[in-house]
């Protein structure tokens, strides 16, 4: 088909029974007569769209059956673009890729008898889930005699969530005229069920593609780092400059990357977070377009807080739990306490997203106790080659006084941290270890990450053997009367994973025989699984603002392996 062909391509107006709306709240007639092979035209439709030849169910699993529809949230255009769902019509040959090709199939007589046709119909409910295109300029779809078949392309609008399954039924009935005057009955009716595909996240285990930083007018050393580490990786780096950015530089809190995915095309969606800070038109302007895109939730009647930002939305590798499978995953998310009263929560019309979509069901830890308050803060997830094939590393502040008592009892109790820093002040690990109401913060700070350590130990069927702690300190200042946590030094739980190079912001702290003590033990436990580790300084751009590396970039990475369809629910 050629793109002149594409401008033929109209939108079906589709009713159901005798309400006409439009599109995909539309009818099609197809007049025909003699018994319908819609077997054949199942199987036909199967080529493109589906995993198996019965389409009038849906079924998860291996075993299981039913019709793939995508979203159609990119856009084809390249000026004043808007996502192709919002197109009534098509107007380029490229979007048919997007949509998932319907073949209805008829037997019947050269002519047929007055008055009977095939009617294709959507429920008002699934019209707004759902637009059918045909390849024909006119409403009416002639019927063309004998053996006929006809093509009709189908693209989901929105995706799974709170008040929508993902399930959305196509019928075709035959009508058989009763009498002038009277609607006419069906007397026979056949359906296909559409499954939408859901947004799928990814793991910091699955392959990066690219790397999204941003440029300020404070960050070169933090820039330099980066480039540096992703073309040692061999990745491709995107530099969002100021003039886009407005001087907003938090890329993680942003967006999420994840995709969309069916047996005959998959490609990235950017999830745009409710945040809106300076960077709040990236998503739609820099990132929408052919095979990129995009979907947003707006929380128009709930406070947005900093819980709302995406450094709080992260996704563990596959993992088995009690002997359930979680292939791709499950998907974190930080909240406030569950029994408190008051307190910090992600917005619910972004939960009620996550969790409609069913493939990676999500966890909530416990974050309002930080003042930033991101699960990216004291948690990450790193490749490995044994056991799971991942590490859970946790910040600890319990492994961080091991290492600096046992520094001191070395004699090493003056060795200063912030060392070469002209904006911090330099403090020795003999008063930091002196100081008890420092001490007494960590221990509540311990107990925070202790209460989320016991539920990512149940929730992804972890042992301790799969966790290692990290020597990070914390100290809590007080915000709107209430007392929250920061990093005490740069936060090296809060790094970029890129294969088996991680970018972790350089924690400046005490140097033992001239190198940095909290490096050298970073590096030891990371080397024992064959990563290598490069420090990035983002101790004034970044650390100073309350983010580090992570909170800085963001990675858009391979989809998974596995095809969500073959969970078994």
């Amino acid at each position: 088909m050629d793109n002149s062909q594409s401008n033929n391509i109209k939108s079906i107006p589709v009713k159901f029974l005798h309400i006409i709306k439009v599109l995909g709240r539309a009818v099609v007639h197809l007049t025909a007569v003699g018994k319908l092979n819609y077997n054949d035209a199942t199987c036909i439709l199967l080529r493109t769209c589906c995993f198996v030849c019965k389409i009038g169910s849906w079924k998860w699993g291996p075993n299981g059956h039913g019709a793939i529809l995508l979203v159609n949230c990119d856009s084809e255009k390249t000026y004043k673009k808007t996502p192709d769902s919002e197109d009534k019509s098509i107007y380029k040959v490229s979007d048919l890729k997007d949509m998932s090709v319907m073949v209805l199939r008829t037997k019947g007589p050269g002519k047929l008898p007055e008055g009977y046709k095939l009617t294709m119909h959507i429920s008002q409910g699934d019209a707004e889930s759902v637009r059918v295109f045909r390849n024909r300029s006119t409403e009416e779809v002639p019927y063309l005699g004998g053996v006929a078949e006809m093509n009709f392309y189908v693209e989901g609008l929105r995706f799974p969530d709170k008040d929508f399954n993902g399930l959305v039924t196509i019928n075709l009935s035959l009508l058989e005229p009763i009498s002038d005057g009277l609607p006419e009955t069906p007397i026979f009716t056949d359906k296909v069920v559409f499954k939408v595909a859901p947004w799928i996240m990814t793991p910091n285990t699955l392959r990066p593609v690219e790397v999204f930083v941003c440029s300020t007018s404070d960050n070169y050393q933090f820039l330099k780092g980066m480039r540096n580490l992703v073309a040692k990786s061999g990745y491709k780096l995107n530099i969002c400059h100021e003039y886009v950015n407005r001087g907003d530089r938090w890329m993680q809190d942003e967006l999420e990357f994840g995709y969309i995915d069916s047996p005959h095309h998959r490609f990235p969606v950017v999830l745009d977070s409710p945040r809106d800070g300076e960077l709040a038109n990236f998503p739609y302007d820099e990132l929408l377009g052919p095979d990129f895109g995009y979907v947003t939730r707006v929380a128009l009647d709930e406070h947005v807080s900093s819980l709302d930002s995406f450094g709080n939305l992260e996704v563990s590798p596959p993992v088995t739990v009690n002997g359930k499978k979680y292939p791709l995953g499950r998907i974190i998310i930080g909240v406030a306490f569950p029994t408190a009263t008051k307190g910090r929560n992600m917005t619910k019309v972004v939960q009620d997203f996550l969790w409609a979509q069913k493939v990676q069901e999500p966890i909530a830890l416990f974050s309002d106790w930080l003042l930033v308050g991101h699960v990216d803060e004291f948690m990450t997830f790193v490749p490995a080659p044994d056991r799971k094939g991942f590490r859970l590393l946790l910040s600890s502040p319990d492994a961080g006084y091991k290492l600096f008592r046992g520094l001191q009892s070395s004699g090493h109790g003056q060795a200063t941290l912030f060392d070469g820093l002209t904006n911090a002040e330099q403090i020795t690990l003999d008063e930091i270890l002196k100081d008890e109401k420092l001490q007494a913060e960590n221990n509540y700070v311990q107990s925070c990450i202790d209460w989320n350590r016991d539920v990512l130990k149940r929730e992804l069927g972890l042992d301790d053997e799969d966790i290692i702690d990290l020597p990070i300190l914390f100290k809590l200042v007080e915000d709107e009367k209430e007392y929250r946590a920061v990093a005490y030094y740069p936060d090296m739980v809060n790094m970029i994973v890129l294969g088996k190079n991680l970018g972790i912001p350089k924690p400046f702290g005490p140097k033992v025989n001239g190198r940095c003590a909290l490096e050298a033990e970073m590096c030891s436990l990371m080397q024992g699984l064959g990563l290598n580790c490069t420090f990035i300084d983002d101790y004034s751009s970044y650390h100073q603002l309350l983010g580090e590396v992570h909170c800085g970039s963001n990675v858009r990475r391979e989809p998974f392996e596995f095809k969500w369809w073959n969970l078994e629910m």
